[in-house]
């Protein structure tokens, strides 16, 4: 009996450990999604025929060829913020540290019903102190891009076909952050085809076995991914950078009406 016992209390031991073994290995973080890890398609293959590029003058010349060439990428896990950050998200950090508030905010305030709509006008500096002061990181072009494009290679995150009513992509203005239930990742990330363009660790740099020479490339511009609710009219545009693979880039110290932000974290 007394063996029974020993033997009893072991195995009541052995499962507690296994217990609390499994819950510190929880993947779940409040607000986040967990993006494993595996390899992934990467860039595209598309062309530009008509050179619609040069025709809205971006400066990297027809559309697509920085995305060359596509590749399959292995990433480790991590996570990512299931939505962009917010205006009273980013209302908080500004109030605990000081921080200044975007310029079009009027007495370091947005606009009245706009809480849940993402914070716009913020420069990288701005997106990576943020991130920082939450515990968090920017993510990567390449975690981003996995993040949007899923284990399958969507063309845009909720699948290959575009649709302008799935995401915010001209209405003129945001909309309040998962709002658009159609856009949504694999993973179930919200608003990587459209609402703000969203700010990423990484530089403008050519992709490896590019041969594709731009004087852009370097460490001069800052990526951001994802197509955005301001390109009002522009169905054409509208379809392009809403695309996962889509890579736009701007100086770090610059701004817009379109500028906002998701973290990352390591797993």
């Amino acid at each position: 009996m007394c063996k029974r016992f020993v033997i009893q209390v072991n195995i009541n031991v052995l499962l507690l450990v296994i217990i609390i073994f499994l819950s510190g290995c929880s993947s779940e973080i409040e607000g986040m999604v967990y993006i494993p890890a595996g390899k992934f398609i990467i860039g595209s293959d598309e062309v530009d025929p008509n050179a619609l590029g040069n025709e809205f003058g971006v400066r990297q010349g027809n559309f697509f060829e920085d995305e060359r060439p596509v590749r399959k990428l292995h990433l480790d896990g991590f996570y990512i913020d299931k939505f962009e950050v917010t205006n009273i998200d980013y209302k908080l950090f500004c109030g605990k540290t000081g921080y200044p508030s975007p310029p079009t905010w009027e007495n370091g305030l947005y606009i009245a019903g706009q809480e849940t709509h993402p914070v716009e006008n913020t420069t990288w500096f701005d997106a990576n102190e943020y991130c920082k002061w939450a515990g968090k990181r920017l993510p990567t072009e390449e975690e981003w891009e996995k993040a949007a494009r899923g284990p399958n290679g969507n063309k845009y995150p909720w699948g290959q076909e575009f649709d302008l009513k799935k995401s915010n992509f001209n209405k003129g203005d945001t909309v309040p952050v998962g709002s658009m239930p159609d856009d949504k990742s694999y993973y179930g990330v919200y608003d990587m085809g459209g609402n703000v363009m969203e700010w990423t660790s990484s530089w403008y740099e050519p992709y490896p076995g590019s041969t594709k020479q731009l004087n852009d490339y370097g460490e001069q511009y800052r990526i951001l991914r994802g197509g955005a609710g301001t390109t009002v009219g522009h169905y054409v545009l509208s379809k392009i950078f809403s695309r996962s693979s889509f890579r736009h880039y701007y100086l770090p110290g610059g701004r817009g009406n379109d500028s906002g932000l998701r973290c990352a974290r390591d797993k």
